[in-house]
């Protein structure tokens, strides 16, 4: 499995497990976005609660158009719902593009 770096490991597998969502494929998706890089984790987790991802809270930060399109992925392989790859393929570099393409095989297979 891709991780950025270690951080984005050790956090998402944190989270995955103080919020017991092992099996949870929808979550484990948005968790491993979430928890991807260190601005991601700045902005997004102090809003994430066991009960669930508050969306809302989490579009009202600034973000790149990049990480825009990211945050979409994940929110819809959260909740369901349809995502313009294209043009995250055009806009994200090498980092982001890995991180949607495992963020996806997150969503389908589980880890």
């Amino acid at each position: 499995m891709y991780f950025v770096d270690e951080e984005h490991e050790r956090t998402f597998r944190i989270l995955v497990e103080e919020h017991d969502r092992t099996g949870d494929r929808e979550y484990l998706a948005a968790y491993y976005v979430l928890t991807a890089d260190e601005e991601l984790r700045r902005k997004t987790l102090r809003f994430v609660r066991k009960d669930g991802i508050p969306w809302l809270l989490i579009w009202e930060q600034d973000w790149s158009s990049g990480y825009q399109l990211l945050l979409k992925l994940a929110e819809h392989l959260f909740m369901g719902g349809e995502v313009d790859l294209v043009r995250g393929v055009r806009t994200w570099g090498d980092t982001l593009y890995k991180i949607a393409i495992q963020a996806i095989e997150v969503r389908r297979k589980g880890i």
